[in-house]
Formats: C-alpha cells, sequence, structure tokens
C-alpha cells in the first residue's frame, strides 16, 4: 500500500510539473483587459527570454516565438528589444558611475546589437553608443548634434545615420521599420528647479572626489550644446512586421507639432516608452503624462527616466509613476502599465496588436 501511495504521489507530482512547464511561454500583460490574449500560447512552454534577466544582447536567450517581444528596461532611456532574431537598444548609458544603483551589466558585455536608437546627445543617453557599435557592428541612429559627437569618437562613420525627424524619413530593416519624429527636450522651469535643486544640494550627500573623477570621461562622451532641446531630440515609431507599433521618447518636453501630426497619420501605437518629466511637483508631471497619453493614446505604457544618482546630480530624485499611472487610467481605464527592475523582462505576442483589433 505504502509503494501504490509513493507511486501515486510520483505519477500526481509529474503530471503537476508537465502542466506548469506547458502552461504558457509567458504571461502578456495586455492579458488584464483581453481574455483573448491571456488564453494565447496556452500548452507551449515556458520561454526562458521572458523569464530571465539576462540581455540578449549580452549572451542571453532570445525569444523562441517568431512574433514575440521581449523588452527590459535598463535605467533611464535604456531598453532592450528582442524581436525574430533582432536586438534593438533604445538609448546606450549603461557605465554610469557608482553614483548609480548598479544595472547588473556592463556596456562591455553587450556583444550582440542590430541598431540603436539615440534619443538625444546628452551623455546620459549616448555614452557608451560608439563603444558598443563599432563592437557590434549595429547602426547607430541619431540626430544632427548627436551624430556630430560620434563622429568625434571611435566607431564607423558608416555605421551611423543621421535623421532630422521632420518627415520624410522611414527606415528598414529586416522584420520592422524605424520613423524619427522630432520631440522635444524637457524643459522644467528654472523658478521650480532653482528652489528643488538647492533644497536637495543641501539634504543629499555630495560626491566624491573619485566619483567626480569618473564621471568627467563618462560626460566627455555627450553633448551639452543647447540644439538638442529643439532640434536634437527624437521620438521614435518602431512598427514590427506583425503591425504591433511601439512609439519611444526619452526626454519629458511638450509634444511637438511633428508628433500631432504624425499621430493623426499612424494613429494609436501598441506600447509607447514615455518619459517622467523632471518636474518635481505630481501635478505638473501627471500633466505632462496626460499629454503624452492623449498624442499617442498606448494600449501599453511602460515608464522611463525615472531613476537616478544615489548622491548629488541632476534631479537627484527618483520619480515615482503611480500618481501618473493612476491619473493615465482614470481618464483610458484600459490602458495597460507596466513598471519593472533593472533588466527584468516583458514579452508581447504581437500577432496580437490594435491594427487588427487584438
Amino acid at each position: 500500500m505504502a509503494r501504490a501511495g509513493l507511486s501515486a504521489a510520483l505519477v500526481t507530482a509529474c503530471v503537476l510539473v508537465s502542466a506548469a512547464a506547458l502552461a504558457r511561454p509567458f504571461s502578456d500583460p495586455r492579458g488584464e483587459v483581453s481574455e483573448r490574449i491571456d488564453q494565447a500560447g496556452a500548452n507551449e512552454p515556458r520561454d526562458p527570454a521572458c523569464h530571465a534577466r539576462k540581455l540578449v544582447a549580452a549572451g542571453g536567450a532570445a525569444p523562441r516565438g517568431r512574433h514575440t517581444l521581449a523588452v527590459r528596461w535598463i535605467g533611464y532611456g535604456n531598453f532592450e528589444l528582442a524581436y525574430g532574431g533582432q536586438v534593438i537598444l533604445l538609448d546606450a548609458y549603461y557605465d554610469r558611475g557608482s553614483e548609480f544603483m548598479p544595472l547588473g551589466m556592463a556596456a562591455g558585455d553587450i556583444t550582440r546589437a542590430n541598431l540603436i536608437l539615440l534619443g538625444h546627445g546628452h551623455f546620459d543617453h549616448m555614452s557608451d553608443a560608439a563603444s558598443i557599435g563599432s563592437r557590434t557592428g549595429a547602426t547607430v541612429v541619431g540626430a544632427p548634434i548627436t551624430t556630430e559627437t560620434l563622429a568625434k569618437q571611435s566607431i564607423p562613420a558608416q555605421q551611423v545615420r543621421t535623421v532630422s525627424g521632420r518627415g520624410g524619413e522611414l527606415l528598414t530593416f529586416n522584420g520592422f521599420t524605424v520613423e524619427p519624429i522630432l520631440g522635444r527636450h524637457g524643459e522644467p522651469g528654472k523658478h521650480l528647479t532653482e528652489v528643488m535643486e538647492t533644497a536637495l544640494a543641501q539634504l543629499m550627500p555630495a560626491p566624491t572626489a573619485a566619483q567626480e573623477a569618473e564621471a568627467k570621461p563618462i560626460a566627455a562622451r555627450g553633448t551639452f550644446s543647447p540644439r538638442v532641446i529643439d532640434e536634437g531630440t527624437i521620438a521614435y515609431v518602431i512598427t514590427l512586421d506583425t503591425g504591433f507599433r511601439i512609439l519611444y521618447r526619452d526626454s519629458g518636453g511638450v509634444v511637438t507639432a511633428e508628433e500631432k501630426a504624425a499621430m493623426a497619420r499612424i494613429g494609436r501605437v501598441d506600447l509607447a516608452f514615455t518619459p517622467i518629466s523632471a518636474d518635481y511637483i505630481n501635478p505638473m508631471m501627471i500633466s505632462q503624462a496626460l499629454e503624452y497619453l492623449h498624442a499617442y493614446q498606448p494600449a501599453v505604457v511602460m515608464p522611463d527616466h525615472h531613476d537616478a544618482p544615489r548622491t548629488m546630480g541632476h534631479v537627484p530624485q527618483w520619480r515615482a509613476t503611480e500618481p501618473l499611472f493612476e491619473a493615465m487610467k482614470a481618464e483610458a481605464p484600459e490602458l495597460v502599465t507596466v513598471s519593472k527592475e533593472y533588466r527584468e523582462p516583458t514579452c508581447f505576442n504581437t500577432e496580437f496588436n490594435l491594427q487588427h483589433g487584438y
């Protein structure tokens, strides 16, 4: 009897393990609002690319499904998109120095990338673009002031593409297209930043001499040109071959006429990476978040540029996402919001998209 009971227990355990392994490859966050998406992939094996934190760009597993998109946030405006055998990096700022919480990886770990899209040329968005581009052979795209900055660094000129974002530019790659659109850099009012940054400077520890020294070569790989504000910030619309559309923006400025015109033509996007503006005060950050919501009409929002240094630096304060999410969902109840830790993957079945009515 004891042996029979043990055998039955082992059979039950095996069934449970098998069922768990075949439950579905990953949980698409849109399953919250769509039963069809929630049930997709039932009885398919778990996809390691949608659970492990190791970047595909650093040797991690690529998504198994041809139309699976794996997204990882890597601090500030950095994201990795893995889709259809391609690796797209959004911004390139990984070696940030000891003032920051560790990302769990370094720029030198990245050995694979097909494309790097730079939102703008400040060092905290492009400081590792030249080294990664030259090592991987990736095409690097940016505004004129951004590519002028890259030209002073060690990357082959033929890998760099300059875009204005003023219309008529469509970049075609294997499995997706990219449309650059002129954005605008964030411009928090001096009446606010002078007060807040003075107060924070008095309350927070200053960087050490060693931290200041390590920051200098990082800052030198970007630009401080005022041209970044009105001609050097680019938003990108990435359209996958399934029709799934992604909007990427890495600075919290107002929505431009170019963005409005493009969105009037394009319509809604499936996924928007939207920056948290540097306005400190929740009502002001909410106002900017709602402008992005109205302009892009996304099905899913993932925030960016909301982490910060641990010691004194520009806007040295993490920005909460919850008040913004609550305000956006009050206006768009079906909106799905996703905010995860560094390198924690989120996967989408892109065969479900707004162009197909989900």
